[in-house]
């Protein structure tokens, strides 16, 4: 799996222009293979533009995307084998979907590829599978779907490609909270049975406390925290300060810790405010 370096980029759109804005400026940072990494930030953070770097979507003004060591704009004619490697799943992926049934869409990429027909067939197969979506629905057409169906079918369509890495950009966006809760599942299983490396771009500190190893937190275009979960939900004071709301349970922690009592407000899910909390009420989980 690969490890990608961002070597001190910096992107400006409409530069020279009265409409020039710098969305991200000296950013440098590594992501080793095979993590699941959460990037947040509010909106204009630079969270977004950061991503589309990863895969030569855009290139940056300045600095340089290493993958695996080798500068992904060395050849800037071989930027599509990049696409392949690093695979991008866009906020509402579904309004993408465009072929005839599903199975064509999810074959899509796989074909781009040049694969022969048996070894796109395995990979249509398996990605529906990573997904959940069951195989009598492959000859269905994408308009025959419900939303959360479509939503799995667009992401196992990049997910068919078999990427190194798998970039995934807000990919909970506009579901109710089963739909949410079935993709964030769906994302972590895949990353833990592939050891694929996994960026998830959220605004939702809840999705990366469930499924994240590490947390890349983007401010006013540059990175301004990234650690493992815990540690970042220890830094919850500057969380708020640059505008981010800590899980609900971290807040909670925090309101108590500001109250007086000694709590450890780097806790992010409820099982281990519990284990925190039933001592100080003198409880035992009875």
């Amino acid at each position: 799996m690969a490890t990608i370096v961002v070597d001190n980029i910096t992107y400006t759109y409409g530069a020279n222009s009265p409409f020039e804005k710098h969305a991200i400026r000296g950013v440098s940072l590594e992501i080793p293979a095979g993590q699941l990494v959460g990037i947040i930030g509010h909106t204009g953070s630079g969270k977004s533009t950061l991503v589309q770097h990863l895969n030569g979507l855009l290139r940056p003004n300045q600095g340089r995307i290493l993958l695996d060591g080798r500068d992904i704009w060395a050849e800037p004619k071989k930027i599509r084998d990049v696409r392949f490697r690093v695979g991008m799943v866009f906020q509402y992926p579904e309004h993408q979907l465009f072929e005839d049934t599903i199975y064509k869409d999810i074959a899509f990429g796989p074909k781009n590829m040049g694969l022969d027909e048996a070894e796109i067939d395995r990979r249509v197969r398996q990605a529906a599978a990573y997904v959940g979506l069951d195989e009598a629905l492959l000859d269905k057409s994408p308009f025959d779907l419900s939303g959360g169906e479509k939503r799995r079918a667009a992401i196992a369509g990049v997910m068919a490609m078999e990427p190194e890495v798998l970039i995934l950009d807000e990919p909970t966006a506009g579901l109710d909270p089963r739909g949410r809760e079935q993709i964030l599942a769906m994302v972590g299983d895949y990353q833990r049975s592939r050891g694929t490396t996994v960026l998830l771009v959220t605004h939702s500190m809840e999705d990366v406390a469930r499924v994240a190893d590490r947390v890349l937190v983007m401010a006013d275009g540059q990175v301004a925290m990234l650690d493992t979960v815990k540690r970042v939900f220890s830094r919850a004071d500057e969380l708020e300060r640059i505008g981010l709301a800590v899980p609900a349970v971290t807040k909670i922690l925090l309101l108590l810790r500001r109250g007086g009592v000694a709590v450890d407000t780097a806790a992010y899910t409820v099982e281990q405010a519990v284990a925190q909390l039933l001592p100080l009420l003198g409880g035992d989980g009875v």
